[in-house]
């Protein structure tokens, strides 16, 4: 199995000039989480992604200030100077491009040894996921316990959509868990929960939120009561993605890579004798290719 057995097609791109609702909608109709960037003479300029998106969501700006994103183009929001292979790479340099640059996906770009199409023209696309079906399919001798994260970043099911995306931010992660208040998992929140999430009409202006309720003393030694703090205020748990799917340390990878190809999601919590240890998820895959 090589490069061009394992690339995604046809490519999916947008305009410059195309509304960033333009970009997100065809993402969510596509069931894809970038799309390409040309310009008016139909040359790849950049990449846009659910992150990318996601980011332009953050809520750091009063509702009336923010720009409807059907008014904003995608050249404002696009990453630029793309990451691209030629079609005769190795798997495996295209997984060490991901990890060194952080990214999901990598436009392949005709070399001449494809004979797809012109020289220099882009045939398609490699995603995580194509790694990790490629891993599934090839792979059968690890257990989750030699890839996966040991480490459970999580926030609780009351933070807000700010706290939220400047966890995930600063963490480097696409995905975190949701906690109760007695630190037991009861969802994820993905790139996918923030950047696909319902809007507000009209004209998308910011995600629909609840009342927050929290809990404070009337007076030094009193009585506690609840107050709201602040109203229609996004919080994890207006978004997250609930029940989650876990998995055992001791589980087949190949098993947990085929479970998430086969849900759509793209990481799993891991569990030993009930207790949460980790999470495995499409970069731990492609880290275990380089």
């Amino acid at each position: 199995m090589n490069l061009l057995d394992i690339i995604s097609a046809p490519i999916h791109a947008v305009s410059v000039k195309d509304p960033l609702s333009h970009a997100r909608n065809v993402m969510l109709k596509k069931d894809i989480s970038r799309v390409l960037v040309t310009n008016e003479k139909d040359e790849l300029v950049g990449v846009l992604t659910k992150t990318d998106i996601t980011k332009r969501l953050q809520q750091n700006e009063p509702k009336w200030k923010r720009r409807p994103i059907d008014r904003i183009p995608v050249s404002r929001i696009m990453t630029e100077n793309v990451v691209k292979a030629d079609s005769s790479s190795d798997i495996s340099e295209i997984a060490q491009l991901m990890i060194k640059n952080k990214i999901s996906g990598i436009p392949i770009i005709e070399d001449g040894t494809a004979n797809i199409t012109e020289k220099g023209d882009p045939i398609g696309i490699v995603t995580k996921l194509d790694l990790v079906k490629y891993h599934s399919e090839t792979v059968d001798d690890r257990k989750v316990s030699d890839i996966y994260t040991d480490e459970v970043i999580a926030v609780h099911q009351y933070h807000t959509l700010n706290r939220v995306i400047e966890k995930m931010e600063r963490n480097g992660i696409h995905r975190i868990i949701v906690e109760n208040d007695d630190g037991s998992p009861t969802g994820i929140v993905t790139n996918s929960d923030i950047t696909f999430a319902h809007l507000n009409k009209p004209h998308e202006k910011g995600l629909a939120g609840n009342d927050l309720k929290m809990v404070r003393k009337n007076s030094k030694g009193g009585r506690k009561e609840k107050r709201i703090i602040k109203k229609n205020m996004v919080v994890a748990k207006d978004i997250m993605s609930s029940p989650l799917i876990k998995m055992e340390k001791n589980q087949k990878a190949s098993v947990v890579a085929k479970t998430m190809i086969n849900e759509g999601i793209s990481g799993i919590p891991i569990t030993s004798e009930d207790e949460l240890v980790g999470i495995i998820t499409k970069t731990d895959f492609v880290e275990d290719l380089c």
